[in-house]
């Protein structure tokens, strides 16, 4: 599946992964290939995403997800990589 993360920025991340792990609102979610369709509400959580070799994790400032079994796409107001928060500052700056 492909996994798309957009800021207001624009497309920040867009690969081919196995695995998407996140959190909305409802809890905390996975995510595989042909699963069947949602849209969810984010919270400021971190995302993690697998492939065949490699991790991504990126820290997003809430937002929105919507699955359609071939393709995640998130929405969200800010995306970090987690080395390089400063954790005495709220992402967003809200």
């Amino acid at each position: 599946m492909i996994l798309k993360i957009y800021s207001p920025k624009g497309l920040v991340f867009e690969k081919e992964v196995k695995i998407i792990t996140f959190r909305t609102v409802e809890g905390e979610m996975g995510v595989l290939d042909n699963r069947a369709p949602i849209i969810g509400k984010l919270k400021v959580d971190k995302i993690i995403a697998k492939d065949e070799n490699n991790s991504y994790e990126y820290m997003i400032d809430d937002g929105f997800v919507h699955c359609d079994g071939k393709n995640v796409i998130i929405v969200t107001e800010d995306v970090k990589i987690p080395e390089n928060i400063d954790p005495h500052v709220y992402m967003g700056g809200k």
